[in-house]
């Protein structure tokens, strides 16, 4: 077994005079002062005496320890997103649900500002929209009926299929038919609002209306303040398509028949 380095290093000196043996000691004592600063001053990399000894294992272990952590740490840190209390950045897994659906923890982690529900219009407010099926104005109350919110339904029936597309002939002039043809200046969400507006005044017994029974229908006559629309048909045009401003409305029930201005 080989005796330690320090022990050959003691021996080496006995055989020595000691005249040389005491400038050896002043030339290692000088070199351990002084190792360090000429390392810093001119870049070098002299090896310190714990390297010269059994303990630069030591000193080579705890060297490399520390750079290990100074490159672990350095690595953390570029992990850390700026402005955040060293809370790491995760990846988020990626959803698999479809735009617009929204889970359970989803619509609890929402601000309570906004809303999940779908806003339902209000009928007073809302813009005249005559390519909706059902005009921004009726809502459905059973199969292919719609009512009102007068309480009036339209619903299958009449030659065109459907009491809607009955009434929505009164919204174009058919110069060539025999007789008048009552016709409504604006779109078919203004026409049933006005009709809703008809029923209300008669049903009430305003002035200017009239109410009629006609062979189990109910028939409403009532005069506006204003034009609603012009006498079309033949008769209309002979008369040079005269305005009008009554509106005769029948209704079975709460089931709207027909309705045009006359």
């Amino acid at each position: 077994m080989n005796p330690p380095r320090n022990q050959s290093a003691v021996n080496a000196l006995r055989m020595i005079p000691t005249k040389w043996a005491v400038v050896v000691v002043g030339l290692a004592i000088a070199y351990f002062v002084l190792q360090p600063r000429l390392n810093q001053w001119f870049g070098w990399n002299l090896p310190s005496v714990a390297w010269l000894t059994d303990d630069e294992k030591s000193a080579a272990k705890k060297t490399q320890e520390k750079e290990t952590a100074s490159k672990s740490t350095k690595a953390t840190a570029k992990k850390v997103a700026p402005g955040e209390d060293d809370e790491p950045v995760r990846d988020e897994p990626v959803s698999n649900e479809s735009p617009g659906e929204i889970t359970g923890k989803q619509a609890q982690s929402k601000s309570p500002t906004q809303s999940t529900k779908p806003t339902k219009k209000s009928t007073a407010d809302s813009k005249p929209d005559d390519s909706d099926p059902l005009y921004g104005f009726l809502s459905e109350v059973g199969r292919n009926r719609y009512g009102s919110p007068a309480g009036l339904v339209y619903g299958p029936g009449s030659e065109e299929g459907h009491r809607l597309k009955h009434i929505a002939k009164h919204l174009e002039d058919q110069p060539d038919r025999p007789g008048s043809h009552g016709v409504f200046k604006d779109g078919m969400r203004a026409f049933l609002a006005t009709i809703d507006d008809a029923y209300l005044r008669a049903k009430k017994g305003a002035k200017r209306t009239t109410m009629t029974e006609d062979d189990g229908s109910m028939v409403y006559e009532v005069t506006f303040d204003k034009a609603i629309g012009f006498i079309g048909g033949e008769a209309g045009k002979r008369k040079k398509n005269p305005a009008s401003k009554k509106l005769r409305l029948v209704v079975r029930g709460s089931n709207v028949i027909t309705a045009f201005p006359f």
